[in-house]
């Protein structure tokens, strides 16, 4: 990093300040994000060379088949598979890209890669919520939209910068002139009161991801204590199987817990991993459902720091209840994960 010194330059005193001061200025109104190193570029990587090496892999199997006494007509389906494969790494590498342009803000207009627009043309600006991800991807995206008045949006989605959060509290700030938020957690757990502290969990040995575990470790013990194998190659599967398979469902396992003041977040199997957040710094909090995963909380401060919570063993009638907790403690919940009917 470039330190200035005004003094070098023949500036003294007071107006080495006012320098100084021009310099932060211009620091604070020229922001420009940064893409998330593993959301993006290490996902975009594999993705690439699933897809790309695929399609490889067929259309050399074509070519090795071409030509020789085992071509049937039906290997033409190989080189079209491989063709499309390749196509489809193309589209994805394209689509990433345009979904995740470098965004600079400046005094008062905000550039989406080439496309620069100005600040007093935003109609409306949505700071969080679930957003189209473009070019025929049916999946929305948490993050924000930005509207102008000419009916163009733009989206900013959380999961494509790491800087994110940060360019949300500067647009907040120059579009609807608020103050910037403070930070959320309170990373001395112990230290707070917990008496009327209200838990929202469920029962560990009856979920179904859980008695997977329960049950490679069952194996295990058997194997070791009533019918020990001839090799070592049973226990070797079972212990990689056990320890691939402990993290992925200590990472689905959080339960939560509220106070007056405080959102508490525990984990089963991790029990010294603990956050707390004050309520009045949550901004929203939503329940989501990805895909086959369990549900889970997604919790959004009003410097929208996000964090992502699974609790696979919370059940449909667990997550209402949290619900209507938080709201009536004045809290935004947006239910996305299944339906309350």
């Amino acid at each position: 990093m470039v330190i200035f010194h005004p003094t070098k330059f023949g500036f003294s005193g007071i107006n080495s300040l006012v320098v100084v001061r021009f310099i932060l200025i211009l620091q604070m109104e020229h922001f420009t994000t940064k893409r998330h190193f593993f959301p993006f570029y290490i996902l975009l990587v594999l993705m690439l060379m699933l897809m790309g090496g695929f399609g490889i892999y067929v259309i050399l199997d074509f070519y090795g088949k071409w030509g020789t006494p085992d071509f049937v007509v039906g290997d033409y389906l190989l080189l079209f598979l491989g063709g499309f494969m390749l196509m489809f790494a193309i589209f994805f590498l394209i689509m990433y890209f345009r979904n995740a342009p470098i965004i600079r803000l400046h005094q008062d207009r905000i550039a989406f890669g080439k496309e620069s627009y100005d600040l007093k043309e935003v109609a409306a600006l949505e700071m969080t919520g679930k957003f189209p991800f473009g070019w025929g991807i049916s999946l929305p995206e948490e993050g924000a939209c930005l509207t102008f008045k000419d009916g163009t949006k733009k989206y900013i989605f959380d999961i494509m910068y790491a800087n994110g959060p940060e360019l949300k509290v500067l647009l907040e700030k120059k579009i609807h002139n608020t103050s910037e938020p403070k930070a959320a957690r309170i990373r001395d757990f112990n230290t707070l009161r917990m008496e009327d502290r209200k838990l929202f969990k469920g029962n560990l040995f009856l979920n179904f991801r859980a008695s997977i575990l329960w049950l490679i470790i069952g194996i295990f013990l058997w194997h070791l204590v009533i019918v020990p194998p001839n090799h070592n190659d049973v226990f070797i599967f079972l212990a990689v199987l056990g320890i691939i398979w402990f993290p992925i469902l200590a990472f689905s396992t959080h339960y939560f817990g509220l106070t007056n003041e405080y959102f508490f977040v525990h984990n089963h199997y991790l029990y010294w991993k603990k956050h707390v957040y004050t309520i009045s710094s949550i901004a929203e909090v939503v329940f989501e459902s990805p895909g086959k995963g369990p549900y889970r909380l997604r919790l959004i401060t009003r410097d929208y720091q996000t964090k992502i919570y699974a609790a696979s063993t919370l059940k449909t009638k667990t997550w209402l209840k949290l619900k209507k907790a938080l709201e009536q403690m004045g809290v935004q919940v947006r239910n996305e994960a299944f339906p309350e009917g």
